[in-house]
């Protein structure tokens, strides 16, 4: 238990701790690896003795596809690599295990309790550890103190080999410093912009025109074009064609009824005492008028914040703690009752009634998300008949008809996607980097393999034509041409102005004066960076004109201001520790891959995939 730790550690803990589980434990995993006594076949990772079962190798699998978002199903998290990275996750925890077991290490209880105390996540605003706020939590996680003592006994078991290993894994502090003071120096200046104006800038004459496009006219050459025709598998544009008969809406609804009844859930507080005695009290204070924040106050020393236990369903408490609790009327308060954590005095706070979507409100939601599965089952069927088609040595057109499909032409464009003036060419395909690499390698003639892009989209091109980078006359872009001189001219004049202001002793009469570091934090421009720049290249004093395309913008840097000596030693400090983190985790990879091989590490990650994907139908 953690009592002797409670003893040594009396205030809440911050809701932080949350986040700190929930990163650690999807990192380590959840699975049972104290003993080898899963079947072989039913083992998802295994290394020596130590090994994690299919089934906590899918839960985790299924907790980290929750935490990463709540409308990805399993199916769709299954298509990332999401499995992949957890099975890793998995890999390194029995690996490390083992390894602790084989140098003999332990961890002690002064071990465990200096870890917490040490954490700046378990700690209040004074800097002391927080019970109430950490037994809230555990309890929102469903985890006991010993199921929180022994992953922190694997966490503290792998720090203690990596500390071993990469102990020379350290970034001088005096290199971090002049990284430090690098970043943190600011520049005071001084700005003003000179807005470009095309609009106040007469159009060229033919003569004036023609004499600028001969200088320029290479800009405007036509690139090589290429012209494709191309069947693409799109389920966005499938579902449009699918419609869903009542039955299966009907089924559907009553296949998924769970996921359209919301749980009754209840905002709790609660006082958490180590003897009945004193919760017997505080109980018998509150229940004769005493508010309850001003005894938990008063008895615990908690605040407002530390007796929020939250909105929760009844799922999320100790059954001993959701058994009482849901049982009583809003306003009530129960207890004491005991648990692993101590004697608990809890409110009710307010009640929030369940309840159940009607199949009509559900309807259309059920309706897209049939529509989008078809839709999905349709392209994969379609991109596999597909492939055999064209393998056959059928034409595009042929295999679109086949398949019910139609053939797409993506008209003139380079090899960048653009049409010939260089803008959108209209078809979202053609400006995929894919296809466009395809694209570009194809003979005329010749017709691609199937090919992926986007989200579970498919494609096969023909090259039809192709023609060469050829000279454009005036007339065919003499619009855009004209357009271009006055925005040319218009930049210069602005430039003009701007140098102008800088020759007189009130250019800066009216300007912006801000502070700012490298990056452009503090100024409120959309060239920020760019004037950031500047002033850092120029000397106290110095000025300069920069152009942006829409302003020529004058800057003079007014004051150099180097790093304050205490924000420098601690951001040299946060830059040597994930300086050091990240030769760590370099390490941890090199350790782990030597480990591997020492233990005979195996892994069987479509085991888990078949049980997940039996779990999704």
């Amino acid at each position: 238990m953690l009592s002797s730790m409670r003893e040594g550690a009396k205030s809440p803990i911050m809701k932080a701790f949350l986040i700190f589980l929930a990163g650690g434990f999807a990192l380590w995993g959840i699975g049972d690896i104290t003993s080898g006594t899963f079947g072989a076949g039913s083992k998802a990772v295994s290394a020596g003795d130590k090994s994690i079962s299919t089934t906590d190798a899918a839960y985790e699998f299924d907790r980290a596809r929750r935490n990463l978002s709540a409308g990805l199903s399993i199916g769709e998290a299954l298509e990332t690599p999401l499995l992949n990275e957890v099975m890793g996750s998995l890999a390194r925890k029995v690996l490390f295990s083992a390894e602790a077991d084989r140098l003999g290490l332990t961890v002690t209880r002064d071990m465990q309790t200096k870890a917490i105390r040490d954490e700046r996540a378990f700690q209040d605003e004074f800097g002391t550890f927080a019970e109430g706020r950490f037994l809230q939590t555990l309890a929102q996680l469903g985890f006991s103190e010993e199921d929180y003592l022994e992953r922190l006994t694997e966490t503290l078991e792998r720090d203690q080999i990596m500390g071993a290993v990469s102990a020379a894994a350290r970034y001088p502090v005096n290199a971090a410093s002049v990284l430090a003071d690098y970043q943190l120096e600011e520049r005071a200046l001084l700005f003003k912009g000179f807005d470009v104006k095309p609009d106040e800038i007469t159009a060229p004459s033919n003569d004036v025109l023609a004499a600028w496009y001969e200088e320029n006219s290479a800009a405007y050459d036509a690139p090589i074009l290429r012209q494709f025709n191309a069947i693409i598998l799109d389920p966005a544009e499938i579902e449009k064609t699918i419609t869903i008969d009542e039955a299966a809406i009907k089924d559907s609804f009553d296949l998924r009824r769970d996921e359209f009844i919301t749980p009754e859930t209840r905002a709790l507080l609660q006082m958490v005492f180590d003897s009945e005695e004193e919760a017997e009290a505080a109980s018998k204070a509150v229940k004769a008028g005493g508010d309850f924040a001003a005894e938990a106050a008063t008895r615990l020393n908690w605040t407002q914040d530390d007796i929020n236990l939250g909105t929760l369903r009844q799922d999320a408490l100790d059954s001993n703690l959701a058994n009482a609790a849901f049982a009583a009327e809003e306003g009530a308060i129960v207890g004491p009752i005991e648990t692993a954590f101590g004697f608990h005095v809890m409110k009710v706070d307010a009640i929030n009634e369940g309840g159940e979507q009607s199949y009509e409100d559900v309807k259309p939601q059920l309706v897209a998300r049939l529509k989008a599965e078809q839709a999905l089952d349709l392209v994969f069927e379609r991109a596999n008949e597909l492939e055999d088609i064209l393998g056959g040595g059928a034409s595009l057109q042929e295999a679109a008809s086949a398949i019910e499909s139609t053939v797409t032409t993506i008209d003139a464009i380079d090899a960048n996607g653009f049409n010939i003036d260089g803008g959108e060419a209209g078809q979202e395909i053609a400006s995929d980097s894919n296809f466009l690499s395809i694209g570009w390698e194809l003979e005329e003639g010749e017709i691609s393999v199937l090919a992926e892009t986007g989200e579970a989209t498919f494609f096969v091109v023909e090259l039809i034509a192709e023609t060469e980078a050829t000279p454009r006359p005036l007339t065919d872009v003499a619009a855009r041409a004209s357009d271009d001189y006055r925005l040319e001219q218009a930049i210069i004049a602005a430039k003009a102005q701007a140098d102008a202001a800088l020759e007189t002793s009130t250019a800066f009469d009216d300007a912006t004066n801000v502070e700012t570091n490298r990056s452009g934090l503090g100024l409120d421009h959309p060239a920020a960076r760019l004037i950031a720049n500047q002033a850092f290249a120029l000397n106290e004093g110095e000025s300069a004109v920069i152009e942006t395309g829409d302003e020529a913008i004058i800057i003079k840097t007014t004051a150099i201001n180097k790093a304050d000596a205490a924000d420098r030693n601690a951001l040299a400090e946060q830059l040597s520790g994930s300086l050091a983190r990240t030769m760590q985790s370099d390490w941890t990879a090199a350790l782990s891959l030597s480990l591997s091989e020492d233990f005979d590490l195996t892994m069987n990650e479509e085991a888990v995939r078949l049980l997940l994907v039996g779990a999704a139908r």
